[in-house]
């Protein structure tokens, strides 16, 4: 049974007073001289309800005076968008504010996507994950996550961090790959915004409607985000269920041989995720912050206290299907334990 901490606070003014307090209960697995990778979300440009650098300025501090060389990383989208190569990356990081952090920032895959090393495994899914150069060189990490809901995973928490968010552009096509869209002809209104922000080019029409060609199609969901009618959905092969277990075993890549730590921040949780270049308003109150060496835990922590908070299950109302799928899957395989120890700080 795993320990999550939890610091319980409605006001931001609370998480930021204590955030260094909670950090230092999970910061023993960073050690002077470590090359400290930083896993955060810098938020695509029109989204307001990504967690904002200012949350992360003292646990950077902390690990500064540990003597651990900490940076912050990300790896660069599927989709077209601000994030899908790291000058434009970086560009978007240094805007929402997290160069005042005063740390390297570095896109662990590259350039385009091309910078990453293959971790066996040996799963289900894949015998080997493709990571991001720069996390799979690190010595240890901290999990920095916003805690919200996601339109194929049900919810997005430390596992969609560090699955989704350490894997190289072809480790994303590679868990998507169960997926892909459909239209609903009598939804389309041919406003063609599905394929303007297609990376593949594969969105054309037909007699007068969209029409997708999934032989072309990596399945990255970015066409079903931006439609306005919500004329495009997501055909899922064998269920959700199959994306939630290859992210955990892209999760279990990212983080195998590595000393690691997580935090969950539940606050601005909105029904979808911080890839969004639009306002989403918070479905629910803020809750506060959880923390652990098990990301199993503090997902399946997080998950608890929203469900508390909401009386009932929030996320599976929003999309519709199960998202716990990804917990009882990365316990499995060994990524974490579901049953743990509430520690309120």
């Amino acid at each position: 049974m795993a320990d999550v901490f939890f610091l319980e606070a409605k006001d931001e003014a609370k998480i930021l007073e204590r955030i260094g307090e909670l950090f230092r209960k999970v910061s023993s697995s960073i050690t002077k001289g470590d090359n400290v990778a930083i896993k955060v979300h810098f938020g695509e440009p029109g989204n307001v309800t990504f967690t904002k650098p200012i949350f992360y300025k003292d646990i950077v501090g902390i690990i500064k005076n540990i003597g651990a060389k900490p940076f912050l990383t990300d790896t660069n989208t599927l989709y077209k968008g601000h994030r899908h190569n790291s000058k434009d990356h970086i560009e978007t990081a240094m805007r929402h504010g997290f160069g005042e952090l005063g740390i390297p920032i570095v896109i662990a895959d590259g350039e385009a996507g091309e910078e990453w090393e293959e971790i066996e495994i040996n799963k289900t899914y894949f015998q080997k994950v493709k990571i991001g150069r720069a996390v799979a060189d690190s010595d240890s990490m901290v999990v920095l996550s916003h805690f919200k809901g996601h339109i194929g995973a049900g919810f997005g928490g430390a596992i969609k961090n560090i699955s989704m968010g350490c894997a190289s552009r072809a480790g994303k096509q590679q868990m998507h790959a169960s997926t892909k869209p459909k239209v609903d002809r009598e939804k389309c209104i041919t406003c063609r915004k599905c394929a303007t922000v297609c990376p593949e080019n594969c969105i054309g029409y037909e007699e007068g409607y969209a029409a997708i060609s999934s032989d072309k199609c990596i399945g990255c969901m970015e066409c079903v985000t931006v439609c306005p009618t919500g004329a495009i959905g997501m055909i899922y092969n064998t269920g959700h269920r199959e994306l939630q277990e290859r992210m955990a075993e892209y999760a279990f890549g990212a983080v195998k041989g590595k000393r690691v730590c997580y935090v969950n921040f539940l606050i601005n949780i909105t029904d979808n995720c911080d890839c969004l270049n639009r306002k989403m308003k918070p479905v629910i109150d803020n809750i506060g912050v959880v923390a652990s060496t098990d990301p199993v835990a503090v997902d399946q922590a997080s998950f608890d206290l929203v469900q508390k908070a909401a009386g009932k299950d929030l996320f599976k109302d929003m999309h519709g299907f199960e998202s716990t799928d990804q917990l009882s899957y990365g316990e499995k395989i060994g990524l974490g334990k579901r049953e743990y120890k509430l520690v309120k700080i």
